[in-house]
This record gives structure tokens, sequence and C-alpha cells, in this order.
């Protein structure tokens, strides 16, 4: 049949012929297979979100039908059926689907065997729905509390859960056991086990209000802050500088970023708001600009930040604000329209335009050295870290323009298209979107009118002034000891010291002298006085230049100095006294020229600092605004899904990086949008909008977070009905993150150290220095051995921790020497109190209890009791006549006393144990 006919008839049959009926095995094809295919290779072109060439491919009947080009299948036919003709078609430029590997030859038999047995349909086929109608993009309200979970429920998410767990006839675990409970607490919470004597206290009153109040001392505690802020460094993708350290040269993230580390912990602990802590990390130089205290947040943006290439900055900025904040792969909308979500290829670039303008400036910081202007990028030019200030970002191309280009290839600018203004993806804000620029205050413009800026420097010139008054003194009492008749080279040799003291004295005050008039030249300037500005700048230049006389003239003692010096060397060389002449005439010249530069007006002097625009754009202080509205339908959502992935183990939305048409759905969208408005709008009165520490305390205070994590049934019935646990009928355990492993082995042994902030430090001390994990170098160029073992997170990427089971983490845990001399520090610590004595009766018994109460956050069961019995006796039977040798060179070193040897063993015995890793 020819083609053209061929089409003819597929129009005449679409118009006349009753729908194709189902028949099974084409039905459970279709349903099975080719849907499924269906979507993930050409709803993105042909289905609600778009409909190339007029063709939509989401139900048979559109098949049909068909689009410009005429039906996609001629049931019955699958040798003239267009779709057919497109998948095999070997021309890539005309084969469908675009872009990805071709359809397989299995994939297109089933859709040939399916065309060709009537392209069966179901009857009730209903198309794709719109993908703006899709749950997360629609603002979350709060939905009512269902009456269910009598008896259980202590929250309002726990009558969420009970709903569910009523519907699917599952029945929810009961409380975990105290120890359990309080153990699980205190590691969620702050990152460390209970000491000893917290559990024997709870254990002693494990009431709710006894619980309530750990609940609260503990979001108290300052180390919450920094057990959740290594948690919002992996979604805010946290790194120190790196890309060749050995070099060393920064080319991915930056030098003193750090600060931004610390801003985030120092946030945490006082509960600022999420929605505070977004918009300072995208513009607090737009809305912060005069508080030093949040500037460093903007290490957000620094962190992306990629010296050989602008673009690469951008891109980066542009995926991982979308992913962190807004749960959407903006990223992929880079090359071409979204595939599954309503990003179109213009709003990337819109997403883009907010972070056009910015550019790194070095800010200098109270008490430390100035780091000087940031360096612009110089080809072959390394750039050594800055080792002193604050590095954050500023708006610097306040006109800067985004243009679309093809192919993600910044070269492919499209010719004519006009600029690009920031925004939204538009199917997020319907075109409800403003910017509007911001003024900035003169210290953000000019950090040099900063008032600790001027007193380092002022104090600086009066100390040398100081130091310079002190040695003419002293020049002048060497001279006058000398009797210039008795020894006359002696006393002339004191007599040029003199006169290079009396000039070091006067260059110090010139120094001093130009200082002052610099400032008041700055404050008349920006009308902070009534001077003449001009006037003033003119000063400020004569002062610079009588400084520049003043050194001259300094030069020229100093040289008169050496060339005597040369002089009465009567071994010099010809050469050192021919360089002495030489200096000693260039700087008279110089004296000359100063003297002569002293008389030229000019209004021209040095800045006490770099300067930078007075305005900003105000695009990433209009992009943070939106982000937290109230009816943005994402931002609380994805915070909230992220703390209770936290609390919980698994996330609600098990992407939590792609809330899209084509992410995970909700486990259970219902305790997600309670949570999300609880965060903007807590119901409990005087709880601040936004406030995470109220989120987390509802979550801890609830039955769900309360219960056991496993049962003695070896075959549960709720396994049947839910055995991967996706409706929460039992909390799940998990092993700590590596952090909590290294943290936790120092903490029990009671040696860890709570100094707080500061620079990282050196990976390589990570089985010396006793810090929090948190404060160790953390970047792309290397990571410490012990937290890699236990799946430290990826600083490139990390909306989701990996967890691996493999022997090295075993290994790591008995060879380690860092869990070897924790388990002599824990021994010998228990041996002291005199209930462990093994002398005393009960006393093996005592250390036990103790061992396994300090390590395990539990007492022993009968059977662990006796095991651990047997266990000192074979190796008190193991060292029995063997002259244990002092071992040098480790701290502690393991003990020589046989019996204190066998302690040491079983503490050791005990880090080990699967109860010391896991979160119960």
């Amino acid at each position: 049949m020819p083609r053209l006919l061929a089409v003819v008839t597929g129009l005449m049959l679409a118009a006349v012929s009753p729908p194709v009926q189902a028949d099974d095995a084409g039905l459970a094809a279709y349903e099975g297979q080719i849907r499924p295919l269906l979507k993930e290779r050409c709803y993105a072109c042909h289905g609600a979100l778009k409909a190339q060439a007029g063709l939509r491919l989401d139900t048979v009947a559109a098949m049909r039908k068909g689009g410009d080009s005429g039906p996609a299948i001629e049931p019955g036919d699958a040798e003239f059926s267009p779709l057919v003709e497109r998948i095999i078609e070997h021309d890539e430029a005309l084969r469908m689907p675009p872009e990805g590997e071709p359809l397989t030859d299995d994939q297109v038999a089933i859709i040939r065997t399916w065309i060709d047995s009537g392209a069966a349909a179901p009857g009730d086929e209903s198309p794709e729905p719109d993908p703006r109608e899709h749950w997360a993009f629609q603002a979350p309200t709060r939905p009512i509390v269902p009456d269910a979970g009598a008896g259980w429920a202590r929250e309002p998410i726990d009558a969420f859960l009970a709903a569910e767990h009523e519907r699917q006839g599952l029945e929810p675990l009961d409380e975990a056991p105290p120890h359990v409970l309080l153990r699980r607490l205190y590691l969620d919470l702050i990152g460390l086990p209970p000491t000893r004597e917290e559990l024997l206290d709870f254990l002693a009153d494990p009431s709710d209000a006894a619980y309530e109040r750990v609940v609260d001392r503990l979001l108290a505690d300052p180390r919450h802050a920094e057990r959740w802020a290594r948690h919002w460094m992996d979604v805010w993708r946290y790194s120190d500088w790196y890309g060749r350290r050995a070099v060393p040269d920064v080319l991915n993230s930056y030098a003193m970023i750090w600060r931004w580390r610390d801003w985030i912990v120092d946030k945490l602990d006082q509960d600022a708001g999420y929605d505070e802590m977004l918009r300072m990390m995208l513009a607090a130089d737009e809305l912060a600009p005069d508080d030093p205290e949040e500037l460093p947040a903007t290490g957000y943006v620094v962190r992306n930040f990629y010296r050989w290439n602008y673009n690469t900055w951008m891109a980066d900025s542009v995926e991982h604000t979308g992913k962190a904040f807004l749960g959407l792969t903006i990223n992929c909308a880079h090359c071409h329209d979204h595939k599954y979500d309503p990003i179109r290829h213009e709003d990337y670039f819109a997403f883009r335009a907010f972070f056009e303008p910015i550019e790194l400036r070095h800010d200098r910081v109270p008490g430390e050295p100035d780091p000087g202007p940031y360096p612009k990028y110089e080809y072959g030019k390394a750039y050594k870290p800055i080792t002193s200030g604050m590095v954050r970002i500023f708006d610097e191309k306040l006109d800067a323009e985004t243009f679309l280009y093809t192919r993600g290839e910044a070269r492919n600018i499209v010719p004519g298209r006009p600029p690009i203004p920031p925004g939204p993806p538009r199917f997020l804000t319907r075109g409800d979107f403003e910017v509007e620029p911001i003024d900035l205050p003169d210290e953000a413009a000019y950090p040099g009118l900063n008032a600790f800026v001027r007193q380092e420097e002022m104090d600086t010139r009066q100390a040398a002034l100081d130091q310079a008054q002190d040695a003419l003194a002293a020049a002048r009492q060497a001279l006058d000891a000398i009797d210039c008749e008795a020894d006359p080279e002696a006393h002339t040799t004191a007599r040029l010291a003199l006169e290079v003291a009396e000039e070091a004295e006067q260059a110090a005050r010139a120094d001093l002298e130009s200082l002052r008039l610099r400032i008041a030249a700055d404050d008349a300037r920006f009308d902070r006085t009534d001077a003449d500005a001009d006037e003033a700048a003119r000063a400020a230049s004569r002062g610079e230049r009588a400084l520049a006389l003043a050194r001259a003239r300094l030069e020229r003692a100093a040289a008169e100095q050496a060339e005597h010096q040369a002089r009465q060397q009567t071994d010099a060389a010809e050469d050192a006294l021919a360089k002495a002449e030489e200096r000693l005439v260039a700087s008279r010249q110089a004296v000359e020229a100063a003297e002569g530069a002293l008389e030229s007006d000019s209004t021209s002097y040095t800045p006490l600092s770099p300067s930078y625009p007075e305005r900003s754009t105000g695009r990433r202080a209009a992009l943070a605004e939106w982000l937290t509205r109230r009816d943005n339908p994402l931002t609380a959502r994805v915070a909230v899904n992220y703390l209770w992935g936290w609390h919980f183990g698994e996330p609600i939305v098990g992407t939590p990086h792609d809330f899209g048409r084509n992410g995970a759905m909700p486990s259970n969208q219902k305790v997600l949008d309670w949570l999300a408005v609880e965060l903007m709008e807590p119901s409990t009165p005087g709880v601040e909008p936004w406030s995470m520490k109220h989120l987390h305390r509802r979550i801890v205070m609830s039955a769900a977070y309360r219960m056991a994590s496993h049962t003695s049934d070896t075959d549960h019935p709720n396994d049947a009905i839910d055995p991967e646990n996706r409706s929460l009928w039992r909390f799940r355990p998990g092993r700590m993150e590596a952090e909590l492993v290294r943290d936790s082995l120092l903490h029990v042994a009671g040696v860890l150290d709570l100094a707080r902030g500061g620079p990282e430090i050196d990976q390589a001390q990570g089985l010396t220095s006793r810090r929090r994990s948190l404060y160790f170098a953390h970047h792309g160029e290397g990571a410490m051995q012990f937290l890699e073992l236990f799946d430290a997170p990826d600083p490139g990427e990390c909306y989701r921790r990996t967890t691996s089971v493999v022997p090295q983490q075993s290994l790591a845990l008995a060879n380690s020497e860092l869990a070897l001399a924790m388990a002599r520090t824990i021994a010998a610590e228990l041996e002291r109190e005199p209930s462990c004595d093994a002398e005393v009766e009960e006393g093996e018994n005592a250390f036990i209890r103790a061992a396994f109460e300090r390590v395990l956050s539990r007492p022993p069961s009968d059977e662990e009791l006796a095991l651990s019995l047997r266990f000192l006796d074979r190796q008190l039977a193991l060292f029995d006549g063997v002259e244990l040798p002092e071992v040098g060179g480790v701290s502690p070193p393991p003990a020589t006393d046989p019996r204190r040897r066998a302690n040491e063993n079983l503490v050791h015995a005990l880090l080990n144990h699967h109860d010391f890793v896991t979160i119960r």
C-alpha cells in the first residue's frame, strides 16, 4: 500500500472505527511493558508536558488520532505504522527517541506484536494529567488530623500514620525499651551516646516527663547544632577548597570558607529560622550587607566557585540551588525543555540570571591581617589560598545579561534573542515576580570606613612611631657616650646611625599623619564631615607625597650609612662598594624627585580598602524572598523531608533532590504537608515560624519515633503486609554515620575535645586529634581514611548518604590504633571505680556491667554477663605465665598486668559490637 494511501486510510479508520477492544495478551503487554516504555522514553516530547508535531503518545486513542502527519499507529499492521518507522529509523537525525540509546530489538518487537494484534488498550485509559497539577507543585495546606491511633498516638503525625496502619491492617510496635530510646535520642540529637551517668539517671526514671526533659536539654545543647550542621552541610555541599592542593592552587570552593561552616553551627544553635538561613546563604550581601556575622553565609554560593570556568560556577549554582531548596532538577533544562516537569529551556537561563552578576571578594576581619583584594583569574597563574579574612560574594556586574544558548554550550548563543531576565520557573510564579535594586551602606561599598580597619591601621602606625622614637633615643644615647676625639671612627658610625634613626622617626610620623589625612578625606568624600571633599583629598594626597619624601630621605640616610660601612671594610670587594655607591646615588635622585612631586596638585590618594559597587542588583534577594513565601509549594516540603529522613532513616519522598514528576511519590503526603505547614505556621503558641528545633521536638516526642525497631517474632504479620516498612510500623534501625562512629569512640573514652569552630584541621590528624569530625578538612581531593570507610559524604553531591557493609569497617574498629587507644583509656577509667576492683567481691561483674553501660549504653543481659566472665577467664589463662612486654610509641600503651590487659580486650570487643555502631 503506498504511504499516502496508508495515511489516508488510517485517518478514515480513526474517524469511523470504534475503539479496539482489549485482548488479554495485548492488554497485558501494553500495561506491563509498552506504556511504561513510552512513558520513560516518549512522554517528555509527546505527552501532557509537550505534544511535538501535535502528537501525544500517552493513550492509544491519541496514537490512533495522531498528530500533524496523521495517525502514529495502524492497528493490526505494524509495518505501516509511523511510530514503528521512526523508532527503527537508521538516520540518527530522524530516529526517535532523539536522545539516548535506540530502543532495543526486543522492545521494538514487543511494540510490533502489540500493534499487529490490534493495539489493545484498556477501556478506561485516560491521558497524563497536566504536569502543573502535580501534587508537589500545589501549595501545602494543613490536612485535618484523622481520628485514629487511639491509645497510641501522641502527636498529629502519629494519627496520620495510624490511619494508614489501620487501612492496611498494620499493628505498630510498642515503645522501645528505655535504654534503646535514650541512646537513639542522644545519637540523633547531639551525635554522641549518653554517658553512663546519664543512662543510669534515665533508667531510674524513664517516665514521659523525664523523657521530655531530656529532649529539651538536648535541643538546647550546643552539640545539637554541630550534629545537625553536618546534616545540612551534606545538602548544601559544604567543601573546603580543592583542585590542586599540592601546588597549592585554589580551583574549587575557596579558602576560609570554614567561616560558613561555623555560621551554620551558630545559626542552628540559635534556632534561626530555616527561611532566614536560606535568605542569608543566597543574599546576605544584599539583605544584611553591614552585618559581619551574617556575611559568611554566602559561602553557600562561594562553594560552587570554579576558577577556570565561570559557566561551571553558574551551572553548579543553578543545579544545586534548585535541588537543595526546591527539590527540582532545574539543571535538566540546561540543553532543552525539561522532559518531565514544566520547566522550560528559558527557565534555566532565567534562574542562572540570579547569579550572573556575582564575583568573589575578600573582606578584612578584626584582629587578622588584611587578605588583600581578590585576585582575578589570569591564565597560567597559580593562586595560593588566603589565610586570613572572609571570602564572600557581591554583585560586581550590575548590568550583567544572560543569553540563551543551545546544547549546553555557552558558545552557542542564539543570535537575535534578547537577554533573559531573572526569575524562577515560570509555572511556579505565574508571572508574579519582581526584582528591585538595593542601595548598599557605605561600609559595604568601601570597607575602609569600618571603625576596626581605621583603628587597627592607626594602632599599627602608632606602634611603629613609638618603636622609632625608642630607637632614636637609643641612638642619641649611643652617640653621646662616644668621645669624638678619642674614637672618631666610632663617633662617625654612631652619627650616621643617629641620622638613620632620625629619618626613620620622621617617616613613621609622616606615615601616621598621612593615614590621618586619608581618613579625613574618606570622611569628607562620604559626607561624614562638613569638610570640603576636594580640599581634604588634596591634603591626603600631599600627606602621601610627604610620606614618600620622608621614606626617600630615610633610604638616603641608610644608603649613606651603608656606603660608609663599605669604605671602612678593608677587605670589602670592589663590587660591594660599587653597589653601595650606586644605591647612594639612586637614593639622592629619589629625594630630589620626591621634593619635586611635593609641589604638584592632586586629589589622588591611596584608599584604605578596595571599593565595590554602591548598589546591588537585588536579584538574589528577590529569589530568597520568593523561596520563603508561604505560598511556595516546595521549600518547606523539601526541608521537612530532609528532617524526617534524618530522624527516621528514610525520607517521606525517597528522592529528596527531586520532587518533580520523575521523583518518588511520598510515602505519606499528609504527614509531609502537615509538617510543612507546621514549620511555616507553628500551631504551638510562642513558637517562631520556620523553627527547626520546634519540628525536631514534635518528631522525637511522637509515638512513631519512640517505637521499637525490631520484634522478637520471626514471622511478624506486618512483614507480609509492608515488608519495607514504608508505613513506619516500626522504627528503622541504621548504622551510625561515619562522623558519629569516630566521635563516639572519643566520647565514650571521655577524651573528645568539644572546642568549637575555627579553621579546618588537616585530615592526616584524624587519628591523633581529639576534635569533633565536623571540623576536619572536607573536600574532593582526599579524605580521612577512617571516615571514608564508614561512608563519609561526597563533597560534590550528597542529598542522600549511601551506607555500605564491607569488611574494612570491622577491620578499622578491630585494628585501628584509635579504637585500641580508646579501649585502654576506658578500661583504665573503669578500673579506678571502687566497685570494679577485681579484688572486691563481684568486682568482675561490676566491671562488665560498667563497660556495657558506658560503651553500649545498656546493661548486659544475663547471657552476655556470663559470656564476658568466660572471656575474661580465658584471657587470663592465655596470659598465665607469659610476661607481657612493654610497648612504646603508642599512647596509652597496652597494660602489662594480665588482668588489666584482659579488661582492655573486653572493652575493645564491646567497641566492635554491632550495637556500638547501630542506632536502634
